[in-house]
């Protein structure tokens, strides 16, 4: 008999091959087979605008500067429709009767019980792309547990995971804070419906809730270090203990980035401010995250907080609603030195990779005929990089 971890990794094909209750082939991004069912077609195209309309967050596109000054693409999530904050991790669980009850142990051998949890994954990968699109099955399964089940399997390209096996027939879902920010606009509609209406015992066990400051405008880790000393972040009860990772002692002398935490991670409420730009290889970065970390340890984290992230968090602490209320008017102005940090980034890419050739073309050309030469043939395309400052020349605000 194999031992627990004596198997290869898995693929898609393969959990497919063992669950008999999937669904029917997921052709295209409505999710159904809609060859013979406008109505469905319309129906979720509907759907589809109505959590567009009320999403929390959308992605965007910064560029920071990386090694000899090369520039590096970053996708964050953004705050939308009013709110503060966006989620930036989520852990849900549910009972396996949620997809199907004969998943659940009944005497099987390990081998068998291995076998069953696979068909299960590929079961619950369905649900995934239901709720976050194709990109979002399961891709592959790892060698080894995780979160104390027995098995866990790889969500997308490393968007989470899916754990299951043992820990009283339950598994959990987990997306990361990449899994999060390239998810689909809207799809913590699609969540929220799915654990209060579909999940057996589902709860949320951990969720992250995320604010940047991306120019460094109002937040910084000395800044927040000195509040909590004057007791901003003091809820009542015993001082909350502080944390600084990082070179505090010498201000951070290669750049690398520091981190102020404050609270126990263990416990159910956590917050970390660190200097994400410089993390992320940026240098001179002033891009600044907040971070708030709730896990049902002590309290239970109601379903709600996937649609009204802002609220949750911006009563987590005293401080916050001095620190991020006023963010709201500011954020046309946030938005035009995003903007403008982008488009600056652009040309000094362009001047490094063509500068040279653009001063020998001016020995025999001219400046309009040089445009005319290199531009694109549709006057209308722009970079995906660059749909920020796009955007906010639409709305009249770029520099």
């Amino acid at each position: 008999m194999s031992s627990l971890n004596d198997y290869p990794t898995v693929s898609p094909t393969d959990f497919l091959k063992d669950s008999d209750l999937r669904v029917d082939t997921l052709i295209n991004n409505m999710r159904v087979t809609h060859a013979t069912m406008p109505q469905k077609r319309a129906a979720y195209a509907h759907e589809l605008m109505q959590a567009k309309n009320n999403a929390i967050s959308k992605t965007e596109t910064i560029v920071l500067t990386g090694k000899n000054n090369k520039p590096v693409y970053k996708s964050v999530a953004v705050p939308c429709n009013g709110q503060e904050f966006f989620i930036d991790w989520l852990n849900i669980t549910a009972h396996i009767s949620t997809i199907g009850k004969k998943y659940q142990r009944n005497g099987q051998d390990d081998e068998q019980y291995m076998a069953l949890c696979q068909s299960a994954a590929a079961e619950i990968s369905t649900h995934l792309v239901r709720m976050f699109g194709k990109r979002y099955a399961i891709t592959a399964q790892n060698q080894t547990g995780r979160n104390f089940y027995k098995y866990s399997f790889v969500i997308g390209e490393n968007y989470g995971l899916v754990c299951i096996g043992g820990q009283r027939d339950s598994f959990l879902i987990m997306i990361n804070g990449t899994g999060c920010a390239l998810a689909p606009t809207g799809w913590q509609s699609y969540v929220h419906q799915w654990i209060d209406k579909k999940a057996v015992n589902g709860k949320i066990t951990r969720v992250d809730l995320a604010h940047d400051d991306i120019n460094g405008d109002y937040l910084s880790v000395d800044a927040m270090d000195e509040l909590e000393t004057l007791g901003g972040f003091h809820c009542g009860g015993a001082t909350p203990t502080v944390q600084h990772m990082g070179n505090w002692k010498h201000n951070d002398p290669y750049n690398k980035g520091r981190t102020l935490t404050i609270g126990n991670r263990s416990s159910g409420k956590y917050c970390r401010f660190y200097e994400k730009g410089k993390k992320e290889g940026d240098k001179e970065s002033p891009w600044v995250r907040c971070e708030v970390e709730y896990k049902a340890n002590d309290r239970i984290i109601p379903f709600d907080v996937l649609l009204n992230p802002s609220k949750y968090a911006m009563g987590s602490y005293p401080c916050f609603e001095g620190l991020f209320l006023f963010e709201s008017s500011e954020r046309i102005k946030t938005n035009r030195k995003t903007a403008q940090v982008n488009l600056n980034h652009a040309f000094d890419w362009i001047k490094n990779q063509t500068g040279k050739y653009m001063s020998f073309f001016r020995t025999f050309l001219s400046d309009a005929e040089i445009l005319q030469l290199i531009k694109n043939d549709d006057d209308t395309a722009v970079p995906k990089r660059l749909h920020l400052c796009h955007q906010a020349s639409i709305l009249g605000y770029a520099a």
